[in-house]
C-alpha cells in the first residue's frame, strides 16, 4: 500500500506543479530508491549544500542564508536542501518545472525582459519631464507588473496571520497595562535628563573614575547614566549600543567599556523575560524566563553589593571589573541563548533541543555548564509534565502546541468510539519533529507508540492502570528517563497485544477474510458463483443487493464456512466501476495508456461480475488493522481471483459442451480440432495464472505472515506485518502494474469473447461449407489474438523481473511457455510478417488474418 501512497504523491505533485508528463514511474522509482539518502547525516547535506551553491547565481547570497537559518536551529533545513539538490541534479525535473514557471510569467503577462523595461521608462522618467498621461501609463504598468508577484507577499502575509491568531488564541489576553506602563521592567526607559553634569574631563581623575562608578552601576540595573548613554538596538534580540563621554581619561574609559558589555547582556536578559513571558509563548518559554528571572535576582543581589562599596567609598573601576568578571561570562551565554531562541522564535521542544546541545556542550566548563543545566532542568518541568501524563494515560495537555505528539482529531471523543476513524493509526497522533527535544530523540518513536496504545485500550472502554513511571527529570545522562519510558511502554503494548490477539481475536479474523476474500475456501466459492450466477449475469443496475445478500447466505449456510463464527461479518459489495479503472484511480497516474479508458468509463455497461465484490463488518479496536484502505486491497485480489474463476468455469463448461463431438463426422470433427485446441490453452493459461496467484503468491506470503507474527511484539509490527503481506500479494498478483494489469484484463476478455462464441454456434449438421470456413477464421484470429497477448505478457514480465529482480513473477514464464511454444509461434509469426516470406503467407485463406495479428506483435 505504500507503493500507491507513493504513486498518489507523484502525481499530486505533478498536478500541482502544473507539469504533464508521462514519466511519473520513473518520478516514483526515484523517490523510493532515494529514501536512504534523505537519512543521511552532515555529510550528505554538506555535498547538497555544495551542489545547490554552484547552481545558484549567486552562491555566496545562498551560503549566507543557509548559514543564518542553520543558525535558527531549523531542525528540517537538511532534508530540504538534499531533496533541492536532487532536483537541481535531475535535468528532466528541472526543465519541466522551469517550463511551468516561465509558462505562468507568460500567463500573468510578465517575462523576464518586462522587468528591465520598467526600470529604464523610470529612468527616463527622472531625466525628462512627462506629460500627465505619460505619468499615468507609468503608473498603471508599474502597479500591473507589481501585483504579477504578489504569491510572495501573500505567503508572507499568511506566516503573520497564523502567528498574530497564534499569539490571540493561545492562552488568554495579555492586559494592555503590560506595554502601557515602561517602568515595570528596569530596561532603560528613556527619560529626560534632568540636570546637566558638565564635562567630567574638567574634574579630577578621582572624581572622574567616582562618577564613572555611579553611572555604570546605573547601566548595570537598566538607568541610564549621566555621562554614559543609551543607544536601544532596532531588533529586540540585540543588545544596546553605549557611549562613554569623550572628555573621560582614556583608561577609565578602556576599563568601562570592557565593564558595559555585561550590561548589554542585561538588557537583553530583561527584555527576553518580559516578551517570553506573554501567554502564546507557551509553558516551556514561561519557565526558561522564570529561572533566568531567578538568576537576574542575582545578579541584582551582586549590584547591591558593589553599590554599598561604592557609597563606602571603597570601590574602583578594577575592583568592580574583577568582582564582575566572572558573572559576565554567565551573563554572555545566556544573552546568546536568549538570542538564538528570538531569533528562530522557538518554543516548546525546540528550546530544550536548544538548551540541551548548548549545555553538553560546555562540558568541562564548571560554572558555565552548571548554569544551563539549571536552566535546561527548570525549562523542561512543564514539558516533563505533560510527557508524564501521555506515558500514563494516553493524554495530551498541551494549551500552547508545545508537546512532540499532536491530537489530529477534530470530533469528540465519543463520536470517536462510535465510529472509528480509518486513519487513526497514521493520521490522529503524529510527532512534530521541531517539538521533539533532541535527548528524547531516540524515544520519539516508543513515546508515540506508548501513548497510542493507552488510548485505544481507553477507548474500548478498557481501564488503564498504567504502572507509575515516576517523576521524569531532565537530566544529562539519557539512562535517568530512558528505563522509565521503556517501563510504561513494554506495559502498553503487552495490554494491547493482549487485546487485540486474545479478546478480539485478530489472527481468527484474519484467517476468515482470508477464506473469502483469497478464495481459501474452495467449495463456497463454487456455491457462490453457481448460486449467484444468474443475477450476477445481469447489468450492474439491474443487480438486486437484496436478493445477492439472500444468496450469500446461503453460500454460507451451505459450504464449509457454515462452522466459520465470523462468516455473518461477510456482506455483498457492488462496485460502479471495473478492477482495471479502479486500480488506475488508486494509482492516478495519467499515462497515455491509462487515459484511454477514463472516457470509455461513462459508456461501459458493466455486469454484475464485473463489478461484484465481498464487504467486511469490521468493530473496533479491529478497524486499527482492518480499516477501509485495508479491506479495498482485499476486494482488488477478491474481483481478480473472482472473475479469473468465472473465465475457468466458462471455459470448463465449453470442454463439456464439445463432449459431443464424439458423436460428429470426422470432417466435422477436423473443424473443431483447432478450437478445443485453442480452448485448452486458454484454459491452461487461467488455472496456471490462478495457481500462481493463490499458492505462489498469496500462500507463500500468507506463511511469511504467520511466522512473522509469532514472533510479534508490538501493534506497529501488526500493522507493519500486514500491511507487508498485502503490498506482496498485490504487487505479485500484478495489480499494481496498469501495462500487466491491461494485458492480464485483454486475455480474459478474450478468453470469455471465445467461450461466449463456441457456445453460440451451431451443430455441424446446421452448417454449410461457407460456415465452416468462416468459423475456422474466427477460430485462428481468436488464436493469433491469444497467442500474442501472451507473448506480449511474457515479454513484459521479464523485464519487470530484470528491474526490480522479482523472481516470485518470473516464475510466471515457466508455468504458461514451459515447452518454449509461445515463443517458436511468435518467431514463426515474425518470418511470416517478413518481406521473404510474403510468397508462403499469401497462399493460404488467413492471409490477411496472419499478416494482421503479426504486424501486432511486439517487436524485441
Amino acid at each position: 500500500m505504500s507503493e500507491f501512497r507513493i504513486h498518489h504523491q507523484v502525481s499530486e505533485l505533478f498536478s500541482l506543479l502544473g507539469i504533464k508528463s508521462d514519466a511519473a514511474e520513473r518520478y516514483t522509482e526515484h523517490l523510493s530508491n532515494s529514501a536512504e539518502r534523505m537519512d543521511n547525516g552532515q555529510e550528505s547535506a554538506a555535498s547538497a549544500v555544495h551542489i545547490l551553491a554552484e547552481a545558484a547565481p549567486d552562491p555566496q547570497a545562498f551560503l549566507t542564508k543557509y548559514n543564518e537559518l542553520k543558525s535558527r536551529n531549523m531542525r528540517d533545513l537538511d532534508r530540504l536542501v538534499v531533496v533541492l539538490s536532487g532536483l537541481v541534479q535531475d535535468p528532466g525535473i528541472r526543465q519541466a518545472v522551469e517550463g511551468r514557471s516561465r509558462l505562468r510569467l507568460e500567463e500573468d503577462g510578465l517575462s523576464l525582459t518586462t522587468v528591465p523595461s520598467v526600470l529604464a521608462d523610470i529612468e527616463q522618467a527622472t531625466q525628462t519631464t512627462l506629460s500627465r498621461d505619460q505619468l499615468n501609463e507609468l503608473r498603471e504598468r508599474l502597479l500591473r507588473e507589481s501585483q504579477v508577484s504578489h504569491a510572495p507577499s501573500e505567503a508572507l502575509q499568511n506566516i503573520e496571520r497564523m502567528n498574530e491568531s497564534r499569539a490571540r488564541h493561545l492562552g488568554p489576553t495579555t492586559p494592555e497595562w503590560l506595554d502601557n506602563r515602561p517602568y515595570l521592567s528596569l530596561d532603560f526607559v528613556k527619560v529626560e535628563q534632568s540636570q546637566d553634569g558638565g564635562i567630567l574631563g574638567n574634574i579630577a581623575s578621582i572624581s572622574q573614575e567616582h562618577q564613572l562608578i555611579e553611572d555604570v552601576l546605573n547601566v548595570m540595573m537598566g538607568i541610564e547614566g549621566m555621562y554614559i548613554t543609551v543607544q536601544l538596538p532596532s531588533k529586540h534580540y540585540d543588545p544596546p549600543q553605549f557611549t562613554v563621554d569623550t572628555s573621560v581619561e582614556p583608561s577609565l574609559r578602556t576599563l568601562v567599556s570592557r565593564i558595559l558589555p555585561l550590561c548589554g547582556h542585561y538588557s537583553q536578559l530583561t527584555r527576553f523575560v518580559e516578551s517570553r513571558s506573554r501567554y502564546h509563548h507557551g509553558l516551556v518559554n514561561h519557565a526558561l524566563s522564570a529561572a533566568i528571572t531567578s538568576l537576574i535576582k542575582d545578579y541584582m543581589l551582586l549590584v547591591t553589593q558593589l553599590e554599598g562599596l561604592h557609597q563606602r567609598w571603597a570601590l574602583t573601576l578594577h575592583k568592580l571589573y574583577f568582582y564582575v568578571e566572572k558573572t559576565m561570562a554567565v551573563m554572555d551565554m545566556l544573552a546568546s541563548v536568549t538570542k538564538v531562541i528570538s531569533k528562530s522564535d522557538a518554543h516548546g521542544g525546540a528550546v530544550l533541543s536548544l538548551l540541551h546541545d548548548r549545555t553538553t556542550n560546555l562540558t568541562g566548563c564548571g560554572q558555565l555548564q552548571e548554569v544551563m543545566l539549571f536552566l535546561t532542568q527548570s525549562a523542561a518541568v512543564p514539558y516533563m509534565d505533560m510527557l508524564t501524563k501521555w506515558l500514563k494515560r494516553g493524554i495530551i495537555n498541551d494549551p500552547y502546541h508545545e508537546f512532540m505528539v499532536v491530537d489530529r482529531e477534530s470530533g469528540s471523543e465519543e463520536d470517536e468510539e462510535e465510529d472509528p476513524a480509518d486513519d487513526y493509526w497514521e493520521k490522529r497522533y503524529t510527532t512534530v519533529a521541531q517539538n521533539i527535544p533532541s535527548f528524547l530523540q531516540h524515544h520519539a518513536t516508543v513515546i508515540l507508540r506508548t501513548g497510542k496504545y493507552l488510548n485505544v485500550i481507553r477507548q474500548s472502554d478498557q481501564s488503564v492502570v498504567c504502572p507509575d513511571p515516576g517523576v521524569l527529570v531532565y537530566g544529562l545522562c539519557s539512562r535517568s528517563y530512558g528505563e522509565l519510558i521503556e517501563k510504561t511502554y513494554n506495559f502498553a503494548s503487552k495490554r494491547i497485544l493482549q487485546l487485540l490477539m486474545e479478546e478480539k481475536d485478530l489472527m481468527g479474523r484474519l484467517r476468515s477474510i482470508k477464506h473469502y476474500f483469497l478464495l481459501d475456501q474452495g467449495d463456497f466459492v463454487v456455491q457462490l458463483m453457481s448460486l449467484c450466477e444468474e443475477e450476477l449475469t445481469k447489468n450492474i443496475d439491474d443487480v438486486l443487493p437484496t436478493r445477492l445478500e439472500s444468496l450469500l447466505e446461503l453460500a454460507l449456510r451451505t459450504s464449509a464456512a457454515n462452522s466459520d463464527p465470523y462468516k455473518d461479518d461477510i456482506e455483498c459489495d457492488l462496485q460502479p466501476i471495473t478492477l482495471m479503472n479502479q486500480m488506475l484511480r488508486i494509482l492516478s497516474i495519467e499515462t497515455e495508456d491509462e487515459r484511454e479508458y477514463y472516457p470509455q468509463e461513462e459508456r461501459l455497461q458493466l455486469t454484475g461480475l464485473e463489478g461484484f465484490s465481498l464487504g467486511y463488518k469490521v468493530t473496533w479496536p479491529l478497524s486499527l488493522v482492518l480499516d477501509k484502505k485495508t479491506i479495498a486491497c482485499y476486494q482488488m485480489i477478491f474481483r481478480h481471483l473472482f472473475y479469473c474463476k468465472h473465465v475457468e468455469q466458462l471455459l470448463c463448461r465449453v470442454w463439456v459442451s464439445n463432449k459431443v463431438a464424439k458423436s460428429f463426422p470426422v470432417s466435422a470433427s477436423r473443424t473443431y480440432t483447432a478450437a478445443f485446441a485453442l480452448r485448452q490453452r486458454m484454459l491452461n493459461f487461467i488455472q496456471n495464472i490462478e495457481y500462481y496467484m493463490m499458492f505462489e503468491v498469496i500462500e507463500h506470503n500468507w506463511q511469511t505472515f504467520i511466522n512473522k507474527m509469532q514472533k510479534v511484539e508490538n501493534v506497529d509490527d501488526v500493522l507493519s506485518f500486514h500491511n507487508d503481506f498485502l503490498s506482496g500479494c498485490l504487487k505479485d498478483c500484478m495489480l499494481t502494474s496498469p501495462e500487466l494489469l491491461r494485458i492480464i484484463s485483454k486475455l480474459t476478455s478474450i478468453c470469455v469473447s471465445f467461450a461466449n462464441f463456441i457456445e453460440d454456434s451451431p451443430e455441424p449438421a446446421a452448417t454449410t461449407h461457407e460456415d465452416s470456413q468462416s468459423f475456422e477464421q474466427t477460430i485462428s484470429r481468436f488464436e493469433l489474438q491469444f497467442s500474442g497477448m501472451i507473448y506480449t505478457l511474457m515479454e513484459r514480465i521479464l523485464e519487470m523481473g530484470r528491474d526490480s529482480y522479482n523472481d516470485a513473477l518470473v516464475n510466471v514464464i515457466y508455468r504458461l511457455d514451459l515447452n518454449m511454444y509461445y515463443t517458436k509461434k511468435h518467431e514463426h509469426l515474425r518470418l511470416v510478417a517478413s518481406p521473404d516470406a510474403s510468397v508462403e503467407c499469401n497462399s493460404g485463406p488467413l492471409s490477411s488474418e496472419c499478416e494482421e495479428a503479426a504486424q501486432d506483435m511486439p517487436h524485441l
